[in-house]
C-alpha cells in the first residue's frame, strides 16, 4: 500500500510524549493501526515514532511557531492519510485543535470533552471557582493584574509561594509555549517569574506552597457515569514542582480525593479521560491543584495496573459499548528514568529550594529505588528503540545545557574578573 493511500485507526499527536508511546503500544497490540505525528523539532527522537508499532510517522510544523499553521498541517495530514480518530496528548495540541475543532471533527473523531467543559478545566481560576462552590478545598490564591500586585499577594499568601500561569499553554504574537509553576522564596524572584509569564502572553497567580504528598486520580467519565478510576501517589517530579511524575505508584482509592474529584468532573461534565491532582497540606487534608483534561504522562502506570484508558477512549468516540473497569492493582510502580536523572540533577543544583530534599538523601533514594520492583517507563524488550531515543534526547539535552552554561555571558564575565 502506498503511503498516500494508507488509512489509520488512530493518529497520535505529540509523539514525543510518554503517554503517546503507551497508548500506541496498547492499541496496536489490540490490532489497530496507529500513526505518530511529531513537530519538526522533536522528529529525530520522538519515542513513538521509533516504535515498531508505528504504522506511519508524519512531521508537522512546530507548535510553538503558531497554532494555526500547526492545525492546518493536521487537517492536510488527515486529508492525505484518513484516520478514524486523532488524539492530542499535550496542552499545546489541545489548544491548537480547539481553534478549528469543527473542521477536525469533519475528518476524524476527536476524544475531547465539550468546549464548555474544557473552558473550565484548562483555566485554573475557573477550576478553583467551581471547586470552591462545590466545597472542595483549594490553595490560597491571588490573581495578579501585573507586577505591582506581587507584594500584596505575597503578604496574603506568605513565603515560600508558587507562581502559576492561569493556563498552562500561552501564546503571544503567534508564539506558543507551555509554562510550568515555579516556587519562589523572595519578592524579587516572584517579580521575575511573573514578568516572564506576562511576556509570554499569559496571566499569573500567586499561590501558597503546600508541603505534603502529591496524589492524583485518573478518571474516565462518559454518558453521565464513571467507567474507570485509578489513584496514584507521585514521589518525584521533573521539574520538582508541578512537573511530570518521574516516580509514581498506584495506591488504594482515597475516599476524600475520590469524592472531590468525581464531584468536580461531574459538575464540569468533563467527558473522556482526565487527571485531577491534589496535594496534601500539613494536616493531611487534600487540596486541589489542577485538572488535566487529557491522558497523563504516567499512562503506562495505569495500563500496567490493569486500567486500559486508551481502549475506553477509542470505544467512547467510535460509539462502541463501554466496559466498566472497576478494579486495579495497587502497589505498581513506574519510573521514567531520564526524567528521574533530571530530577536528581535539579536537586543538586537547587539545594534549599522548596520541594528539594538534601542532596545526600536524594542520591541515596535514587540508587535504592533500583532495588525495588519498579517498571521503567518506555522499556519493552520487544520494542527497545523508543527507550534508546528517549535516553539519547536526555544526553543531547544535557550536553546543550552544559554548553550554554559554559559559554554564557555571566560565566565569561566571572572568568574575566
Amino acid at each position: 500500500m502506498q503511503p498516500s493511500q494508507q488509512k489509520l485507526d488512530v493518529f497520535l499527536l505529540d509523539a514525543e510524549n510518554r503517554q503517546a508511546l503507551a497508548m500506541m503500544r496498547v492499541l496496536a497490540r489490540a490490532g489497530l493501526a496507529v500513526g505518530a505525528v511529531t513537530c519538526e523539532s522533536e522528529a529525530w527522537w520522538a519515542p513513538s515514532a521509533k516504535s515498531r508499532f508505528c504504522s506511519l510517522h508524519a512531521i508537522v510544523p512546530n507548535l510553538a511557531s503558531g497554532a494555526q499553521a500547526y492545525t492546518q498541517a493536521i487537517l492536510d495530514l488527515l486529508d492525505e492519510h484518513p484516520a478514524r480518530m486523532v488524539v492530542p496528548t499535550g496542552d499545546g495540541s489541545i489548544h491548537a485543535l480547539r481553534l478549528r475543532r469543527a473542521e477536525i471533527e469533519c475528518r476524524s473523531a476527536l476524544p475531547l470533552a465539550s468546549e464548555s467543559a474544557l473552558d473550565i478545566a484548562v483555566n485554573k481560576s475557573r477550576t478553583q471557582t467551581l471547586a470552591t462552590e462545590l466545597g472542595i478545598a483549594v490553595p490560597r490564591t491571588v490573581q495578579l493584574a501585573g507586577c505591582d500586585d506581587i507584594a500584596a499577594a505575597l503578604r496574603e499568601v506568605g513565603l515560600p509561594a508558587v507562581i502559576k500561569p492561569i493556563e498552562s499553554w500561552v501564546e503571544r504574537d503567534g508564539i506558543g509555549v507551555r509554562v510550568s509553576p515555579e516556587p519562589v522564596l523572595t519578592a524579587d524572584e516572584a517579580a521575575l517569574l511573573v514578568e516572564d509569564v506576562l511576556a509570554k502572553g499569559g496571566r499569573a497567580v500567586v499561590q501558597e506552597w503546600l508541603p505534603g504528598q502529591r496524589e492524583a486520580l485518573t478518571l474516565f467519565y462518559a454518558h453521565g457515569r464513571f467507567w474507570a478510576r485509578m489513584a496514584q501517589a507521585s514521589y518525584r517530579e521533573w521539574p520538582s514542582l508541578g512537573g511530570v511524575s518521574v516516580l509514581c505508584e498506584t495506591i488504594p482509592l482515597p475516599a476524600d480525593i475520590a469524592a472531590a474529584a468525581e464531584r468536580l468532573v461531574r459538575a464540569m461534565d468533563l467527558e473522556g479521560c482526565s487527571m485531577v491532582e491534589f496535594r496534601r497540606d500539613r494536616h493531611g487534608r487534600p487540596i486541589l491543584m489542577e485538572v488535566n483534561p487529557r491522558l497523563g504522562g504516567s499512562l503506562a502506570l495505569a495500563i500496567s495496573a490493569g486500567v486500559n484508558f486508551p481502549r475506553l477512549m477509542v470505544d467512547w468516540k467510535l460509539d462502541r459499548a463501554l466496559q466498566e473497569q472497576a478494579t486495579y492493582r495497587v502497589g505498581k510502580r513506574l519510573r521514567w528514568l531520564a526524567g528521574d536523572i533530571w530530577n536528581l540533577k535539579g536537586v543538586f543544583e537547587h539545594q534549599g529550594r522548596p520541594d528539594e530534599p538534601p542532596w545526600l538523601t536524594a542520591a541515596a533514594t535514587f540508587v535504592a529505588d533500583f532495588f525495588r520492583p519498579t517498571s521503567v517507563d518506555g522499556l519493552d524488550l520487544s520494542d527497545i528503540r523508543p527507550l534508546l531515543a528517549d535516553m539519547n534526547k536526555f544526553v543531547l539535552r544535557h550536553s546543550v545545557h552544559r554548553a550554554r552554561r559554559l559559554f554564557s555571558p555571566n560565566r565569561a564575565r566571572l572568568s574575566e574578573s
